[in-house]
């Protein structure tokens, strides 16, 4: 069953999607799983497939849309902040506490993309998360984008919108395929799905960018312990090398795993990619010993 559900984050509106699995009693409680997408994606891209297959295995799921996106609130739109997005989840567990399906002993996160390394970061700063499946995401977002070209000149016209949306309250966008230029099948498989959906914007606040490069839950991933953490990075990812997976397994404490997806790219873990299978089979087995 699935209902559109509202909740609030710091007084914000989050537009959410709240599946229940079938077969549930009266008055059961079941294990209750966030799924957080990537790079400006909205709730109902790509990972409500993931979500179906948690309901299929019992779990009640949530997917909503962070502040500034889709259908939540927040001013200005597309301001893209992930220590926000951070403060969105854990706000969402506590939603999912009020749930009266939902298990609030049990409670997890699946992250893809840079939804990886919110749910990292949010299962580093919250006891309450037992266990997390962060899949294909940055460490450290600075050192991601500073292997680009020119990126001290670049970071500098960042800093300088930051500046300037501080004092005036003005903002700028820029496109999204531009700033993942690095994975050209990534980019063109947002291009031929965004006009599905029609939240969806390819394109973030300039500004925002600041804040990406601030974000490293690299910083955090020791405290997810003693819940569980399973890494998963594909083999052949153009966008987010391996060593952004293996250092947060390496700063991350027992009990962990990391998974390669051997052959993969980044674009493949999702939807109806060949990826998703193997990853929803090492998600459902981790969940399954960590959730129960």
């Amino acid at each position: 069953m699935e209902r559109r559900v509202q909740f609030f984050s710091e007084g914000i509106p989050m537009a959410g999607i709240l599946r229940l699995p079938d077969g549930l009693a009266p008055g059961e409680r079941r294990p209750a799983v966030i799924c957080c997408q990537g790079f400006s994606l909205t709730k109902e891209v790509w990972l409500p497939r993931n979500a179906e297959a948690l309901n299929r295995a019992g779990y009640v799921t949530l997917n909503f849309d962070y502040r500034y996106f889709g259908e939540s609130g927040g001013e200005p739109r597309l301001r893209l902040v992930p220590q926000a997005q951070v403060q969105d989840v854990r706000n969402a567990l506590t939603f999912l506490e009020t749930v009266p399906e939902v298990d609030a002993s049990k409670l997890g996160l699946l992250g893809i993309s840079l939804g990886c390394s919110v749910a990292a970061a949010a299962a580093g700063t919250d006891a309450r998360v037992k266990a997390v499946v962060a899949v294909a995401g940055p460490a450290d977002l600075e050192r991601v984008w500073s292997n680009f070209p020119d990126f001290a000149k670049f970071r500098a016209k960042v800093d300088a919108a930051k500046r300037e949306f501080v004092a005036t309250g003005k903002v700028t966008t820029i496109s999204v395929p531009r700033l993942l230029s690095s994975d050209p099948d990534t980019c063109a498989l947002l291009v031929k799905d965004a006009p599905h959906f029609p939240t969806w914007k390819l394109e973030i606040t300039f500004e925002s960018l600041a804040d990406l490069f601030a974000f490293k839950p690299e910083d955090v991933a020791h405290t997810i312990s003693p819940g569980a953490s399973l890494f998963i990075y594909p083999s052949e990812d153009a966008l987010v090398s391996k060593g952004e997976l293996t250092s947060l397994y390496a700063k991350a404490r027992e009990p962990k795993q990391l998974v390669a997806l051997e052959g993969l790219k980044h674009h493949e873990v999702y939807n109806d990619g060949r990826g998703f299978e193997p990853l929803m089979k090492h998600t459902l087995e981790f969940f399954g010993r960590y959730l129960r």
